[in-house]
Protein backbone atom coordinates (compact mmCIF):
# COMPACT_ATOMS: atom_id res chain seq x y z
CA UNK A 1 0.00 0.00 0.00
CA UNK A 2 1.28 3.47 -0.87
CA UNK A 3 1.73 6.19 1.72
CA UNK A 4 -0.09 9.49 1.60
CA UNK A 5 2.59 12.15 1.22
CA UNK A 6 2.54 15.74 0.05
CA UNK A 7 5.39 17.80 -1.33
CA UNK A 8 5.72 20.89 0.88
CA UNK A 9 4.28 23.94 -0.86
CA UNK A 10 2.49 21.95 -3.56
CA UNK A 11 -1.17 22.64 -4.32
CA UNK A 12 -2.30 19.30 -2.80
CA UNK A 13 -0.30 20.12 0.35
CA UNK A 14 -1.83 23.61 0.56
CA UNK A 15 -5.35 22.23 0.11
CA UNK A 16 -4.79 19.38 2.58
CA UNK A 17 -3.44 21.77 5.23
CA UNK A 18 -6.31 24.20 4.63
CA UNK A 19 -9.00 21.52 4.87
CA UNK A 20 -7.38 19.63 7.76
CA UNK A 21 -7.50 22.82 9.82
CA UNK A 22 -11.32 22.83 9.53
CA UNK A 23 -11.57 25.40 6.75
CA UNK A 24 -13.56 25.22 3.52
CA UNK A 25 -12.98 26.60 0.06
CA UNK A 26 -14.86 27.66 -3.08
CA UNK A 27 -13.44 28.34 -6.55
CA UNK A 28 -13.58 32.10 -5.97
CA UNK A 29 -11.76 31.80 -2.65
CA UNK A 30 -9.13 29.48 -4.09
CA UNK A 31 -8.49 31.89 -6.95
CA UNK A 32 -7.74 34.60 -4.38
CA UNK A 33 -5.22 32.20 -2.80
CA UNK A 34 -3.51 31.70 -6.17
CA UNK A 35 -4.98 28.25 -6.78
CA UNK A 36 -6.47 27.88 -10.25
CA UNK A 37 -8.83 25.16 -11.51
CA UNK A 38 -10.03 24.12 -8.04
CA UNK A 39 -12.35 21.44 -9.42
CA UNK A 40 -9.38 19.68 -11.06
CA UNK A 41 -7.20 20.17 -7.96
CA UNK A 42 -9.91 18.59 -5.75
CA UNK A 43 -10.12 15.65 -8.15
CA UNK A 44 -6.33 15.26 -8.01
CA UNK A 45 -6.40 15.39 -4.20
CA UNK A 46 -9.12 12.71 -4.10
CA UNK A 47 -6.98 10.51 -6.38
CA UNK A 48 -4.00 11.04 -4.08
CA UNK A 49 -6.01 9.57 -1.20
CA UNK A 50 -7.22 6.66 -3.34
CA UNK A 51 -3.70 5.90 -4.61
CA UNK A 52 -2.58 5.66 -0.98
CA UNK A 53 -5.46 3.31 -0.17
CA UNK A 54 -7.05 5.86 2.16
CA UNK A 55 -10.74 6.83 2.08
CA UNK A 56 -11.01 10.42 0.90
CA UNK A 57 -12.39 12.81 3.56
CA UNK A 58 -13.39 15.40 0.95
CA UNK A 59 -16.96 16.63 1.19
CA UNK A 60 -18.87 19.19 -0.85
CA UNK A 61 -22.11 21.09 -0.86
CA UNK A 62 -23.67 23.54 -3.27
CA UNK A 63 -24.40 27.07 -2.09
CA UNK A 64 -25.52 30.33 -3.64
CA UNK A 65 -22.76 32.65 -4.73
CA UNK A 66 -22.69 36.46 -4.85
CA UNK A 67 -23.53 36.48 -8.55
CA UNK A 68 -26.88 34.72 -8.06
CA UNK A 69 -25.64 31.30 -9.17
CA UNK A 70 -24.51 28.19 -7.37
CA UNK A 71 -20.97 27.11 -6.54
CA UNK A 72 -19.40 24.16 -4.73
CA UNK A 73 -17.84 24.52 -1.27
CA UNK A 74 -15.25 21.84 -0.44
CA UNK A 75 -14.05 20.74 3.00
CA UNK A 76 -12.87 17.68 4.95
CA UNK A 77 -15.17 15.40 6.90
CA UNK A 78 -14.12 15.05 10.53
CA UNK A 79 -11.97 18.20 10.58
CA UNK A 80 -14.38 20.26 12.71
CA UNK A 81 -15.71 22.21 9.73
CA UNK A 82 -19.08 23.79 10.51
CA UNK A 83 -20.35 22.93 7.01
CA UNK A 84 -20.27 19.17 7.69
CA UNK A 85 -23.66 19.27 9.42
CA UNK A 86 -25.40 21.40 6.79
CA UNK A 87 -28.23 19.63 4.94
CA UNK A 88 -27.05 18.75 1.44
CA UNK A 89 -23.41 18.20 2.41
CA UNK A 90 -22.18 15.01 0.79
CA UNK A 91 -19.04 13.00 0.16
CA UNK A 92 -17.18 14.24 -2.88
CA UNK A 93 -17.39 11.79 -5.78
CA UNK A 94 -16.86 12.12 -9.46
Amino acid sequence: MATLTFKAGSTPHILHTHFASGKSLTCDESYAMGIRNLTQRIYDLKNKFEDAGVKSPIMVFDEKNERGGIHARYFYKGANCSFESIPGARNYSV
